[in-house]
């Protein structure tokens, strides 16, 4: 799988024989099949560095809000259907790795992703990457754009791998 690393370089050694310290590395997840794949980018990340995994999934304000999968098919996207999902995902993770939490938030996703980072003293973020469209990118409309920039840590940005030939 190819990472890209964006916002920051690699881990420099801050003293002899130290890398960065990265305690709580904050998962965006939007509940995909990619977020699975993401999520387990994140656990062995989070086993090499020993560091906390925070689950964060934010839902539409909108109670009931039906939304659009991109395959174009609709999806049930109630709070509480979104809630119990994010719950057997990190069930799912603790069970090899108990060092997880998961919330769920209302609102902006790029918003309350970077909130939750500056909230949770996240050293990094790391996040799954859909394929943004154009007119998303032209408009300032990609929420990993605007989660790396409204982020106080460094982003970690795990391409769709499945998407591809």
């Amino acid at each position: 799988m190819t990472n890209i690393l964006t916002e920051a370089p690699a881990p420099q050694a801050t003293t002899p024989g130290k890398s960065r310290n990265i305690k709580k590395i904050l998962v965006a997840v939007d509940l995909s099949p990619h977020s699975e794949e993401t999520v387990a980018y994140a656990v062995k990340l989070a086993e090499s560095y020993g560091a906390y995994l925070a689950l964060v999934h934010v839902c539409s304000p909108e109670p009931g809000a039906e939304a659009t999968n991109q395959k174009g098919n609709g999806f049930d996207q109630s709070a509480s259907f979104q809630q119990e999902q994010l719950e057997n995902l990190a069930r799912k993770i603790r069970k090899t790795y108990p060092s997880c939490s998961a919330h769920l938030c209302v609102g902006d996703p790029a918003d309350k992703i970077a909130l939750m980072a500056d909230i949770l003293h996240a050293d990094l973020i790391l996040v799954g990457n859909c394929q943004p469209s154009f007119l998303g990118r032209l408009f300032g409309l990609d929420e990993v754009i605007r989660i790396e920039h409204e982020a106080p840590c460094p982003v970690l940005i795990c391409p769709d791998t499945t998407s591809r030939a």
